[in-house]
């Protein structure tokens, strides 16, 4: 290399070393003007990383002690402490559970409590029950061709055939119940009069 090129490079180097240094300073600058903003962004968002994975920690506990309790009430559903720990722990698994058992008792008391609930599909089914176990139908999300049937049923009961047929008309032929709407459908068109 001759004097001019190591003059050159020289040059440049120091270039890059004043542009290196200059960065330093502005970030230098900048750290120092707005640290204190910098430190609580950090924390923040370390907090929340921290508080979520706590929260989630706790979920998977609580989930555990309502698993625990339903196996418990499983075992013996007599059981109060665990009926206790299930709410405590799982409101919705509780109303289930609740639902499940005043289904299978026809606590009618049970299931008007259940029907206030908060949570949709027990309020439904729970209104569904009560509807079924007074022989009065009520409308239902999840049981609506069960509902329609009884609706059916009770038409035909009052010899309306005309309004049964246009419920089992609204009944779809993939519904588990297409069978018995055909069914009763063949029953009115037999003639209900018999």
């Amino acid at each position: 290399m001759n004097i001019k090129e190591n003059a050159n490079y020289v040059k440049n180097e120091l270039s890059n070393d004043e542009k290196l240094l200059e960065g330093v300073l502005k970030f230098e600058t900048f750290y120092n003007k707005h640290k204190i903003k910098i430190f609580v962004v950090i924390a923040a968002i370390a907090l929340f990383f921290i508080g979520t994975a706590a929260l989630e920690v706790w979920q998977d506990h609580k989930n555990e002690k309502a698993n625990e309790a339903l196996l418990k009430l499983a075992a013996n559903p007599a059981d109060k402490d665990a009926l206790v720990e299930l709410q405590e722990n799982n409101q919705p698994l509780y109303e289930l559970y609740s639902y499940q058992k005043a289904s299978q008792s026809g606590d009618i008391k049970r299931l008007e409590e259940l029907s206030k609930s908060e949570n949709k599909m027990i309020a439904d089914l729970s209104g569904y029950g009560i509807g079924a176990l007074s022989g009065k139908p009520k409308d239902s999300v999840y049981y609506q061709d069960m509902a329609t049937i009884q609706k059916v049923y009770e038409a035909i009961v009052k010899k309306d055939i005309v309004t049964a047929n246009k419920l089992l008309d609204t009944i779809d032929e993939k519904s588990p119940l297409a069978s018995v709407a055909r069914l009763y459908k063949h029953y009115t068109i037999s003639g209900v009069s018999r």
